[in-house]
Parts: structure tokens; C-alpha cells; sequence
């Protein structure tokens, strides 16, 4: 039996390296290893080169026992890792007869031919374990060579994902024997910056010793996690996950790794109500990340974008005089969005934003970042208002997230 310890990610293509693709693996494959006490080490991002995927696994060789290749698998003259990767270990390139004739089902059942370019996805590396691949056609593929485990995923994030649960996770599991987790505890943070988080802590004389921080950021939501230091036991990290939850208060929407609309939804869920949104600035985001949620529809009953004023008349019921003394941005439009949007669909809740994003549109009074926001509910309507930093993908980012926390805090 073998514990691989510590982890290294490589990833070829040039379109992550011109732009065209963003790169999410290193993300999510960290977050699977670390369950499992496995450490990614380093994440290296290159182009479809023979000469470059052979010179970095030989160099990942010689620092670990886990190296992961995502990429260079399909049927195009780019996708060169089979060979390189043999070429390493001194072995050839050969066809899987098991992945060949799942290949050629899939076809014909799709209806469209085999020919040789798509063939090629079938051919592994002398002595790799083929990993079947749920999403698309190329499987990844197991090697072992001097100990060490070499891993070789599709690089398509869907395919990288469904291989990697798949095989990689539970065939690794069962090599370190069903190893626990890595001992850590996780806080989700909405609408404290990092840096704000770290002046709370030092202020405190937070961490105690024995305990060390990471923080993961993004617009909006801040992950906080606390690992404890080898000679540190499970109550004193529970006792400094309390501490920093009292130092962090409200900002705290969850003790797990959880986005805010997952959390929503759960409560939706849970308690049989209903969600409607009304979305000017943020143009629909907020009903994406409702609906990126399984089994969000039977809680998310739709929404409005309502960017025009007069679809804000039209179709919220907002007062024309009041959009017109008070303009499309202000505390009194967003309270008569929240309220329309329930109304119109007969929900539990009706969420509502508009603002500036910019980078036009700002005045003294009303600067780009201001945003509004409003929560319908039995009782009446909550509403909040904020000044977002950024270019606008942030401030619409920081948007989503404190509609999210706003409606979250309505529903605790």
C-alpha cells in the first residue's frame, strides 16, 4: 500500500496560456487531494510541446510521488502527452481495444462516423490503466514507474472533473487505506475584503499558536481556513474556528465550504418557499448562480431583468413618478422591484438590485459602485445600500454575493 503525499499539476494547451481557456483544474484538484491529507505542491501551465510536457515531467519526477497531466489526449496533431509521456518512460503508444469499443458504440449510437483522427482517443501508453470518461470520448489513463503514480486526464474542466471523481479520487483513497481528511475547519466570509479579515485577526492576536491561516478570495466572499500545526489536537482547532467566528460575526455564512446560493437554496428547500429576482445592474447573474444549483427549480421560480425603466414600469409595477424623482438607482425603485417581483410570481421572497456599474454613468451624488438592494418577504421589505469598489465584472460580482447574503440573513 502506498500514501502519496504531496502532489504536482501540469497542464498543456496553448489556449490557456493565450487567454482563450481559463484554467480551473488546479482549483479543483487541490480541494479533492486536500481531503485526503495530499498536499498539490505546484501547478505548471504549458503549451502542446513534446520537448516542454517531457522536460517538466522529468523535473516533477524528481520532486514527487502524485503527478496529474491534464490535456493532449484528443485527435487533434496538438495533442501530443501520450507520446511524450512514453517517450519518458521508455515505452510505446499503443490502441485500447476496451476504450476503442466504447468509442465506437458512442458513435453509432450518436450516429456519426469512426474515423481515424477519432480513433486516436482511444490510445493509451504501454502498461496505462485506461479511466473510462463519462463526459467525452478520450479516457485518462493510470501508470505506475518507480513508485510513483502518474495520472493523465482529459483537459476539457467537465471531462478533468467526471475522470477525476471517477477513478483518481477513489482509486487514491484506497491506496493511503481510506485515509481522514486533512484536519482543517472552514469559514465562508461574505463582504469583509481579506484585508479586513486579517486586521480583525491582528488586532485579536489571532492565531494562537499551534494554528495557521490560508485565506481563498474572491469578489465578495472570502474562504478562511484554520490547519493545525502537527502537535496541535481537534479541540484546540475547534476552539479557534469559535474565535474567529465571534471576530468575524455576521460576515460568517456558513462553517463548510459552501457558495452563498447553494446555502439559499438549501434553506429554500428545506422550509417549502419560493424565490423570484428582479436584476438591473447585475443583468440575470444572480438568477445564473440560483439556477447553477441542482434541483434549484423547485425552489427559484424565475426572474426579471428588467435594465430598461420602462421595463421596470411595465413589468414590476415600479411608480413612473417615483423612478422619475428618485432615478432608477435609489433605495425607493429597488424596494418596489423586490415587491413586484414577488408579486408578479407569487414568491416567498423577491430579490431585487440596481446600481452603476460603470465605468460610466457616475455622478458626484451617485458614483459608479453604488449599488441597491431589496428583499420582499411577508413582513415587509429589507433593503441595503452599498458603494462596491472595482471595474464593473467586480462590482457586479460583489452585487450578486451581498443580494445573496442580504436574502441569506432574511432566511436565518
Amino acid at each position: 500500500m502506498s500514501s502519496y503525499s504531496h502532489a504536482e499539476l501540469i497542464s498543456t494547451g496553448a489556449e490557456l496560456l493565450s487567454g482563450r481557456s481559463v484554467n480551473t483544474h488546479a482549483r479543483l484538484l487541490g480541494e479533492r487531494l486536500g481531503r485526503l491529507g495530499i498536499e498539490l505542491k505546484r501547478d505548471t501551465t504549458i503549451s502542446d510541446d513534446s520537448l516542454t510536457i517531457q522536460r517538466v515531467l522529468q523535473e516533477a519526477l524528481q520532486r514527487v510521488d502524485l503527478i496529474i497531466i491534464s490535456g493532449g489526449l484528443g485527435p487533434t496533431n496538438d495533442d501530443l502527452t501520450r507520446e511524450a509521456v512514453a517517450d519518458v518512460l521508455g515505452r510505446s503508444v499503443v490502441s485500447d481495444e476496451a476504450s476503442l469499443r466504447a468509442l465506437r458504440e458512442r458513435m453509432r449510437r450518436a450516429g456519426r462516423p469512426l474515423n481515424p483522427a477519432r480513433e486516436r482517443q482511444a490510445r493509451i501508453v504501454e502498461g496505462a490503466m485506461a479511466l473510462s470518461n463519462a463526459v467525452g470520448l478520450a479516457p485518462g489513463q493510470r501508470l505506475e514507474h518507480e513508485g510513483r503514480a502518474i495520472f493523465l486526464l482529459p483537459g476539457p474542466p467537465a471531462e478533468f472533473e467526471a475522470v477525476l471523481d471517477e477513478h483518481v479520487i477513489p482509486w487514491l483513497t484506497e491506496q493511503r487505506g481510506g485515509a481522514a481528511a486533512l484536519r482543517e475547519r472552514v469559514l465562508s466570509v461574505c463582504g469583509l475584503a481579506e484585508a479586513d479579515i486579517v486586521q480583525r485577526f491582528e488586532g485579536a492576536n489571532f492565531p494562537p499558536a499551534g494554528i495557521v491561516t490560508a485565506y481563498c478570495a474572491a469578489a465578495g466572499r472570502v474562504e478562511v481556513r484554520l490547519h493545525p500545526e502537527p502537535h496541535t489536537d481537534d479541540e484546540a482547532l475547534d476552539a479557534a474556528a469559535e474565535r474567529a467566528a465571534e471576530l468575524l460575526g455576521d460576515a460568517v455564512f456558513a462553517r463548510e465550504r459552501i457558495e452563498l446560493e447553494a446555502l439559499v437554496g438549501r434553506l429554500l428547500s428545506e422550509r417549502g418557499q419560493t424565490l423570484a429576482t428582479a436584476e438591473s445592474c447585475t443583468g440575470g447573474l444572480i438568477g445564473e448562480r440560483m439556477t447553477s444549483v441542482s434541483g434549484s427549480s423547485s425552489y427559484y421560480l424565475g426572474g426579471i431583468i428588467s435594465y430598461a425603466d420602462d421595463v421596470k414600469v411595465a413589468e414590476l409595477g415600479v411608480d413612473s413618478d417615483v423612478l422619475a424623482r428618485e432615478g432608477a438607482v435609489s433605495e425607493a425603485v429597488v424596494r418596489q422591484m423586490a415587491e413586484g417581483v414577488r408579486s408578479r410570481f407569487g414568491a416567498d421572497y423577491g430579490l431585487a438590485v440596481t446600481g452603476i456599474a460603470g465605468p460610466e454613468g457616475g455622478t458626484e451624488a451617485k458614483p459608479v459602485g453604488l449599488v441597491h438592494i431589496a428583499v420582499a418577504h411577508a413582513g415587509g421589505v429589507t433593503a441595503e445600500r452599498h458603494v462596491f469598489p472595482g471595474n464593473r465584472a467586480t462590482i457586479r460580482a460583489w452585487t450578486c454575493r451581498k443580494a445573496l447574503m442580504l436574502l441569506f440573513r432574511q432566511l436565518r
